[in-house]
């Protein structure tokens, strides 16, 4: 009897053993990216109602990749629809920076939206994983995707397949990305923004994408301080874990504050930036009534330099049109510019 038990107790150590090194074994090498190629990455919204000549044209020397976002749809058919005012964009975004940063440009494309009569927000995305399931499922989204990035000769494309709950909804989506990338093959690379929370992409799916921007905003801690620093650092070790090349991976920054009481309510920075307090916190008194926080320049270069520490291909911004220009002290990109330069610097004197 004691020895069936010594048996047991054996054998259960080694599943425990073999447990704690499959869990670690998800961790891969990352190649550190060098400072002078850290990315920087700029979500632009490319809405009818924003005019592309008012756009503030004074931070584009500091971006190195932009995501245009709004312009590009997917039915569940597979069938994609791209907005009339995506071509005027490109050409004015591309004559504007060819002479300095020279910039990869990548389009988001959007899925249709949730079709469901339900409050709850589980159903919600249940409704929405399945018509993005018939979408990846349809056959010629691929070829239809394809044509789009040849026709506007862009450098790829990019998802925001933040929440698909289901593990069904999961290989779908890992499936149909594995199925375009042979489609694109080196012609054009596949990004997609991730929600750390929620990190069920299978291995395969993890390799074939080039780029993945990793939305470390619009959550709270317990102070009611959105986005904040820990965040930051809970993200980048959760997608480490999962498995994915930091190589890869963009910490996403928000250049925009939420309620500390959770509200569906976004603030642009450049709206308060001369009215909030140093630690980024403003009561406003005057509309809403509400407090909201924004990541101050301080937090903003501490999160890009924790991400060259932890060796990230760079930072994503949430987005573009909310700093304000690169002339005023309180500019969120020139924080960031600052601390990749002084990165540069550290690294030419070592």
């Amino acid at each position: 009897m004691k020895k069936s038990i010594r048996i047991v107790a054996v054998i259960l150590s080694l599943a425990m053993m073999i447990g704690v090194f499959s869990s670690c074994s998800k961790v891969v090498e990352s190649t550190p990216v060098e400072p002078q190629d850290f990315r920087v990455t700029a979500y632009l919204v490319c809405s009818d109602d924003v005019d592309i000549e008012k756009l503030d044209y004074s931070h584009l020397s500091q971006i190195t990749d932009f995501i245009l976002f709004g312009a590009v749809t997917f039915d569940e058919k597979g069938d994609v629809k791209v907005s009339d005012n995506l071509a005027n964009w490109l050409t004015t975004l591309k004559q504007a920076t060819k002479e300095n940063s020279n910039p990869n440009f990548y389009i988001n494309i959007l899925g249709p939206a949730h079709n469901s009569d339900s409050d709850n927000w589980n159903k919600q995305m249940d409704a929405l994983g399945d018509l993005h399931k018939n979408a990846f499922e349809s056959g010629s989204l691929e070829q239809n995707i394809k044509d789009v990035l040849v026709k506007y000769d862009v450098d790829g494309i990019f998802f925001d397949y933040e929440y698909p709950l289901k593990a069904k909804h999961w290989r779908a989506y890992d499936k149909f990305l594995i199925s375009l990338d042979n489609v694109l093959g080196d012609d054009f690379k596949i990004g997609s923004s991730v929600s750390a929370w929620n990190l069920k992409q299978s291995k395969k799916a993890m390799n074939v994408l080039d780029l993945v921007t990793v939305m470390s905003y619009d959550l709270w801690d317990e102070n009611g301080d959105h986005s904040s620093m820990q965040l930051a650092r809970d993200d980048i070790e959760k997608v480490r874990k999962a498995g994915y090349d930091m190589s890869k991976i963009d910490l996403g920054i928000p250049f925009y504050a939420r309620p500390t009481t959770k509200e569906a309510l976004w603030y642009d920075y450049k709206q308060y930036n001369e009215k909030m307090g140093p630690d980024g916190f403003y009561t406003d008194s005057d509309d809403t009534g509400l407090t909201f926080k924004f990541n101050t320049t301080d937090m903003v270069k501490e999160k890009t330099d924790l991400a060259i520490e932890q060796g990230l291909g760079g930072v994503m911004v949430w987005h573009y049109s909310c700093d304000v220009p690169s002339d005023d002290n309180d500019s969120l990109f020139n924080a960031i510019y600052n601390a990749k330069q002084e990165a540069i610097t550290n690294a030419k004197n070592k």
